[in-house]
């Protein structure tokens, strides 16, 4: 399960027992009570999306209450006592599925290239005015250090980032091996 299809099958659950969703700011959910309704809460993940209104109507024509945006995830909301499986689902066939998993991909990459990048700069300049100094031998330990403690930094940055790459990646693959 992707960490999206988590969080939507946590909100569903909530929702259930009588918690809804109404806002989120940074990773802090905010509910308010609500009476207990079987209900679907699905995600779409759209970044780039500038015609809102539009992108919005297009749900609710189908059914679905549109409750909030954040961080180019759109969150909506269906009443699930009157539809079948596949209509508790905003993405049902493989096609919009897969769509949806190469946005997510395509969005985590953009943001691991420029921190992947600004922390071998910063690297790289302080062990360049080390050796400028001439503190040669501390030099070389301290120019050691950095790469390795940039490193590091990457790989705590990048690890959400590549979780989730993996995630997705394996379960487009689950969806089309499934689909044949």
């Amino acid at each position: 399960m992707s960490d999206f299809e988590e969080e939507q099958v946590f909100l569903t659950s909530r929702h259930a027992d009588g918690w809804r969703l109404i806002s989120i700011k940074g990773s802090k959910y905010t509910f308010e009570r609500c009476k207990n309704e079987a209900v679907s809460y699905q995600i779409d993940f759209n970044p780039n999306e500038h015609q809102k209104e539009e992108y919005i109507q297009f749900f609710t024509d189908f059914g679905w209450k549109f409750i909030l945006e954040k961080d180019g995830r759109f969150y909506f909301l269906k009443s699930t006592t009157s539809c079948n499986e596949n209509e508790n689902k905003l993405f049902s066939d493989r096609e919009t599925k897969a769509a949806m998993y190469q946005k997510i991909i395509k969005h985590n990459r953009q943001q691991l290239i420029p921190l992947s990048i600004v922390t071998i700069l910063v690297s790289c300049v302080m062990g360049l005015l080390l050796f400028r100094y001439q503190i040669f031998p501390l030099a070389i330990t301290a120019f050691v250090s950095l790469v390795l403690f940039s490193g590091i930094i990457l790989t705590l940055y990048s690890k959400k980032y590549l979780t989730s790459f993996f995630k997705i990646r394996n379960i487009a693959k689950e969806d089309y091996i499934t689909s044949k």
